[in-house]
This record gives structure tokens, C-alpha cells and sequence, in this order.
């Protein structure tokens, strides 16, 4: 059994050190400037991606939703800014952003499921006692 882990493991190295060589070769024969961080982000992006569906699988398996805060300020304002830069540079009819909006709704129904959760626990506690 822990051959075949370690065969899966190098599997994957070579299949990531493939993508990493691909990428960077791409990136400093067309890239024009800023090539170093360019590589970086192309080579941390995909260990991103693991790390974030592993914790959401481990969430997934302790019965637990991701954590969600309150929504930045002045996120509804740089959409709004990245918005009319897109119309500016790709024309095409004004899309509304709701990013920020379905943030916040999604956070008030997070702050709704929780203070439900405590009293239905303060419920049972001091029926209890």
C-alpha cells in the first residue's frame, strides 16, 4: 500500500513540476515585464487551489460551513470602479454588480442561523437547569 501512495505522490510532483516549467518558459519568452512574480503567482496558484478544497472537504466532513464576515468597506465601491472600467476598455451594456450585496446577504443570514443556534441552545440549557 505505501508503494502505491508514493507512486501517486510522484505522480503528482511530475505532473506539477511539467506545469511549473511549462508555465515559466511561457511566461519569460512572452512576458514583457514583472516575469519573477508572474512565475511565483503561476507556481502558488495551484497549491491555492488544493489548500482551499481541502479545508473546505475537511469543513465539509466535520459538518461545519465556512466562516463568513462582515462584507469590506468600500467593496460595492471598487466594484462599482472595476465595472465602468470593464464598459470603459470592452464596451457592452452596464452589468450591476451584486458581489457585495450577496456578501452582505449571505452574512446576515450567517448572524440569523447563529443567533438561532443560541437560542435554541440557551433553550435547552435553562429548561433544563
Amino acid at each position: 500500500m505505501g508503494g502505491t501512495n508514493m507512486h501517486l505522490a510522484i505522480e503528482i510532483a511530475t505532473v506539477y513540476a511539467i506545469y511549473l516549467f511549462g508555465t515559466s518558459l511561457l511566461i519569460w519568452r512572452f512576458g514583457s515585464r514583472d516575469r519573477g512574480p508572474s512565475i511565483v503567482v503561476a507556481a502558488v496558484v495551484p497549491a491555492l487551489y488544493v489548500a482551499a478544497f481541502a479545508e473546505l472537504a475537511w469543513l465539509a466532513s466535520l459538518g461545519r460551513s465556512p466562516a463568513i464576515g462582515p462584507c469590506p468597506e468600500g467593496l460595492s465601491d471598487a466594484e462599482l470602479a472595476v465595472e465602468r472600467q470593464r464598459q470603459k476598455m470592452f464596451g457592452g451594456r452596464a452589468l450591476e454588480p451584486h458581489f457585495a450585496s450577496d456578501w452582505q446577504r449571505l452574512y446576515a443570514k450567517t448572524v440569523e442561523n447563529e443567533a438561532a443556534r443560541v437560542q435554541s441552545f440557551a433553550r435547552r440549557v435553562l429548561t433544563v437547569s
